[in-house]
């Protein structure tokens, strides 16, 4: 397996400047872990354990609405760090749901684990820094372009930065995450 755990250590050097040996040391502590499609990461009211590199395959966070509909609120292509934030580090119940939308295959390491390193690595802590930041920034502009973009934009720009979650992600998660109805989805995809 060592061949593929290289997009991982390819991954961690892309995020903080280090040397191989020291990017090698880290990706040695996370585990492979293979997921089937519609099974899940971690599902609502559970406290999450798994901080996950998604190497291969799609993935989403969803929540129950008040009237019991399941709300995309993102979703993960290759090459992403996959986790549930508050649950995983506050050790609290996710209010989330983490599904697998395709087959997945990545690399995880528990809370534990990334403690460890977090203490004894301190390239490790770089690291993880740089992934909050990356998704706090992502968090913030997926906001925003739900507020000041209309859902043609919205549409447009994830057909450009991410065609492969249109290629593979079922249309009623699409437009959920874009927060428009199946029908206005339908829609905007006939303008296109």
């Amino acid at each position: 397996m060592e061949e593929n755990r290289n997009s991982l250590i390819n991954f961690i050097r892309q995020i903080i400047p280090i040397n191989e040996a020291e990017a090698k040391q880290i990706a040695n502590a996370f585990h492979l872990v293979k997921i089937k499609k519609d099974e899940f990461l971690l599902k609502e009211h559970q406290i999450s354990d798994d901080y996950l590199y998604l190497q291969e395959g799609l993935m989403r966070t969803f929540l129950y609405d008040l009237e019991g509909n399941e709300i995309t609120t993102d979703i993960f292509t290759e090459n992403n760090i996959v986790f549930e934030i508050t649950s995983f580090f506050n050790r609290v119940k996710s209010e989330a749901n983490i599904q697998a939308i395709t087959d997945c295959m990545g690399y995880r390491i528990s809370y534990k684990e990334l403690n460890d390193l977090f203490h004894n690595k301190p390239a490790f802590r770089d690291f993880g820094r740089a992934i909050l930041v990356k998704e706090f920034m992502a968090s913030k502009k997926r906001n925003y372009a739900m507020i000041n973009q209309t859902a043609l934009k919205r549409y447009q720009e994830l057909l450009v930065s991410r065609p492969e979650i249109l290629k593979h992600t079922p249309l009623k998660h699409i437009a959920s995450y874009l927060g428009v109805t199946d029908s206005t989805l339908s829609r905007i995809r006939k303008k296109k």
